[in-house]
C-alpha cells in the first residue's frame, strides 16, 4: 500500500479521472460535514479550544475538495500542472492558504497571486511600523498553536505557547468560510460525476492571466449554477446563503498559483528593518 499517491490518478485512463475525483469528493464532503456537525456541539458546549481544533481540520479537508475542484477546472492539457496541484492536496501549507483565499473578494488574479505569495514566506515582519517582530509563517503558526504546546524562542526571547489561549476566542469565529463554501458546492451538485462534468466543459479552453477580472470567473460560477440546477442535480437543503458563497467566495482556479514555502532568513530580515530604520532619519 502507498498512502498519499493522489498523483495516481494521472495512471488511470482519461475517461475514468472524474469518476475517481467525483468518489473521493462525496466522502470528503461526508467527513467535512460530520466534522462541522461536531463543531457546532462543541460550540454550543463552550468549547472554544476544541471547536477550534476541529474547525483547522474540517477547513484542511474542506481545501482538499477545493484543491480538486481546481484540477477539473485545469483540464487535463498541461499534466505536469496538473500533477503539481495534485500535489498540493497533501500540502498543509497550500490548504491553510486556500482556506485563507476564499474569504476575501480579490479584483483579478494577481491580487489573488499577491495574497499567496505573502502567506508562503517562512518568517515575516510585522508590527506597528510594519517591522518590528519577526513571526513564522502565520499559516503554519496558527495550526501547529491550536493544536500543540511548545516552548518557542524570538528575537532572544522565550516562553511556553499552549492552545489554551483559544478559550478566549469568540464562538463565532467558527466554523470557517472554507467548510460552508465547500458543503454549498457540494449541495449544488459539484461532487457528482455529472457536476464535474459540467464544471470541466464551462471552464474548457478558458485562459487566465493576472489581468483576470473576478467579473469573468463570477460569470462562469454563475453559468455553472444555473446548468447544475437544470440537470435536477441541486440538494433539497440548499439555502440562499449556499448560493452566495458559490457565486462569491469561489474564487479563480488556483492550479497556477504557486504553493511552495518561501524560505527568509533572520538575517534577511534584520537588514530590512535596519533599512527601515535607516530611512526614517534621512
Amino acid at each position: 500500500m502507498k498512502p498519499r499517491d493522489l498523483v495516481a490518478v494521472l495512471n488511470v485512463p482519461k475517461a475514468e479521472r472524474l469518476d475517481l475525483i467525483a468518489e473521493g469528493l462525496a466522502l470528503l464532503a461526508e467527513h467535512v460535514s460530520t466534522l462541522r456537525d461536531d463543531l457546532i456541539h462543541l460550540q454550543e458546549a463552550g468549547r472554544s479550544r476544541g471547536a477550534a481544533v476541529i474547525d483547522g481540520l474540517a477547513s484542511e479537508e474542506a481545501a482538499k475538495m477545493l484543491i480538486l475542484w481546481d484540477v477539473v477546472r485545469m483540464g487535463w492539457t498541461d499534466i505536469d500542472a496538473v500533477r503539481g496541484q495534485l500535489r498540493t492536496f497533501y500540502s498543509h501549507l497550500a490548504r491553510g492558504i486556500y482556506a485563507r483565499l476564499v474569504e476575501g473578494r480579490p479584483a483579478d488574479l494577481a491580487e489573488v497571486r499577491g495574497y499567496a505569495e505573502s502567506l508562503r514566506h517562512s518568517l515575516y515582519l510585522d508590527g506597528p511600523n510594519d517591522v518590528d517582530w519577526i513571526f513564522r509563517n502565520r499559516v503554519e503558526a496558527d495550526r501547529e498553536e491550536s493544536l500543540y504546546v511548545d516552548y518557542v524562542t524570538s528575537e532572544g526571547d522565550s516562553a511556553w505557547i499552549t492552545p489554551a489561549r483559544l478559550s478566549d476566542l469568540k464562538l463565532s469565529s467558527w466554523p470557517s468560510m472554507v467548510v460552508d463554501l465547500a458543503l454549498a458546492l457540494h449541495r449544488f451538485g459539484c461532487t457528482s460525476k455529472e457536476g464535474l462534468e459540467i464544471i470541466a466543459k464551462e471552464w474548457e479552453g478558458v485562459s487566465l492571466d493576472d489581468d483576470t477580472h473576478w467579473v469573468k470567473v463570477e460569470a462562469i460560477n454563475k453559468s455553472i449554477l444555473e446548468k447544475l440546477g437544470a440537470a435536477g442535480l441541486y440538494s433539497n437543503d440548499l439555502t440562499q446563503v449556499d448560493v452566495r458563497l458559490a457565486l462569491e467566495q469561489w474564487i479563480f482556479p488556483l492550479g497556477g498559483v504557486d504553493f511552495s514555502p518561501i524560505k527568509v532568513t533572520k538575517t534577511e530580515l534584520l537588514a530590512e528593518r535596519e533599512r527601515w530604520v535607516a530611512s526614517q532619519w534621512q
